[in-house]
């Protein structure tokens, strides 16, 4: 044998290594295409079913504003319902294959307004009435989810749709994986929370209180906790002094403001329609002291006639004393104020914290949500304990009532939280009759 030849049973050995080498080098690729696209699939996964949800939701909140009587848009309800499915679609960056109007119950509907279903109750979505091509006509008024009765048009059943890009999958030849999701977002009246029969309603208060927890310093400035109110313990919520930020008297109807335009608002609720969320410009807030004039009552003795039952109080996280941008409602941390105009600090301190605001006059009010308060009376076991028997102290002279930890409180309304509403649209003139079925609330069901 030659020196330097290599026997030809180690050339061989060395093929297979090669080989074997080759094989297990795509064993690993194709785990670590496994692993990173298998990763990258679920995460985008969930994208799309946000993404589903929240475009299903955008177009139950404009059945919201259609059953609370808001006026309709100039092109319509059906292309109203369209133009909010698919801009919430496009800023979650996915697209709608199929958008359909339900019921309450989240069953299609055809566009004569019966249940889109086949002889075996199974969903057929080949007859259904698709968003933007005509509103379904409906005379139903008492759906029954159980035996597939159907209701009025309540809903929106949107299907998402998105092309994920693999970063190894073109290894095996796929390039792209298409993921589709569903989501039914619906929308009705609020029941439970009002001692409600057909004739008696929440009413809404024109007073507007922070999201989080809030009490007064030794300055008689409104500061929050940075928690929510708890559903379910007696609170006094403070009325400190007239800052932004601070607990404030709503004039619905301005310019003329003052307590006897807030007396005749607490007794005949005389709100505009409230989408959740939004702006409400407040050009001159209400005066607690005295009261009388057309109404013939104080202010407070105005608000101890709910006493004992829930009433509607819109909740705020921001104010702003120029106009805002109402498209940027939803996106923070100005939501659409301009800079050096906000206090958008959830209510935390009294005058300005956020850099600007105004005191109190000429406001835009951002309302996310309105809490269901009920007002405390003397059958209640846990107010009454503690001496409130009333659900208002508001003359100015009630430290005993309203003083908690020391914080020199010397006004307040006392009560109960029994709901917080975070989503879909109170109608106008809420309260005091007929007008409860204008309190609407929107919600995933799938």
């Amino acid at each position: 044998m030659r020196a330097g030849r290599r026997p030809a049973q180690v050339m061989h050995a060395s093929g297979q290594a090669i080989v074997l080498f080759a094989l297990a080098l795509v064993v690993v690729l194709t785990g670590v295409a496994l692993l990173v696209d298998g990763g990258n699939l679920w995460s985008q996964q969930r994208i799309v079913q946000n993404g589903a949800d929240s475009s299903a939701q955008a177009g139950a909140v404009v059945l919201a504003q259609k059953l609370s009587g808001v006026t309709a848009p100039a092109s319509g309800w059906d292309a109203e319902v369209a133009t909010q499915v698919n801009a919430n679609a496009g800023a979650n960056g996915i697209t709608i294959e199929h958008a359909y109007y339900t019921d309450i119950c989240g069953i299609p509907l055809t566009s004569g307004g019966t249940k889109a279903v086949d002889a075996s109750g199974i969903e057929n979505l080949s007859i259904a009435a698709e968003v933007g091509h005509g509103f379904p006509a409906s005379s139903a008024t008492t759906p029954d989810c159980p035996s597939l009765t159907v209701g009025p048009p309540a809903g929106v059943l949107v299907l998402g749709h998105k092309d994920i890009q693999t970063f190894f999958g073109g290894i095996v030849g796929q390039r792209q994986v298409p993921v589709g999701m569903r989501a039914t977002a619906v929308s009705g009246y609020l029941q439970g929370f009002c001692d409600a029969t057909e004739s008696q309603a929440c009413s809404i208060l024109p007073v507007t209180i922070p999201v989080n927890v809030a009490t007064c310093d030794n300055r008689n400035n409104l500061v929050t906790t940075g928690q929510e109110w708890e559903l379910g313990p007696v609170y006094r919520i403070p009325l400190c002094s007239n800052g932004p930020g601070n607990v404030g008297w709503l004039d619905w109807t301005p310019p003329n403001g003052g307590s006897s335009e807030l007396v005749c608002s607490i007794l005949h609720p005389n709100n505009p329609s409230i989408d959740l969320p939004s702006w409400q410009f407040v050009t001159q807030t209400g005066n607690t002291n005295g009261g009388g004039g057309t109404c013939g009552m104080s202010v407070e003795s105005a608000i101890r006639t709910y006493d004992g039952q829930v009433v509607l109080i819109p909740q705020f996280d921001a104010t702003c004393d120029s106009d805002p941008d109402d498209t940027q409602v939803t996106v923070g941390p100005l939501y659409g104020c301009p800079a050096g105009h906000s206090n958008n600090n959830n209510g935390n301190g009294g005058g300005g914290g956020g850099g600007g605001g105004g005191n109190g006059q000429q406001q835009w009010y951002r309302m996310p949500s309105f809490a269901f308060l009920k007002l405390c009376d003397a059958s209640d076991a846990a107010c009454a304990a503690q001496g409130l028997n009333y659900g208002a102290y508001i003359q100015g002279t009630n430290r005993s009532e309203c003083e908690v930890g020391g914080n020199g409180a010397t006004s307040c309304i006392v009560g109960r939280f029994v709901k917080i509403l975070g989503s879909g649209t109170v109608g106008a003139g809420v309260g005091g009759g007929i007008g409860g079925e204008k309190v609407v609330g929107t919600q995933l069901i799938k």
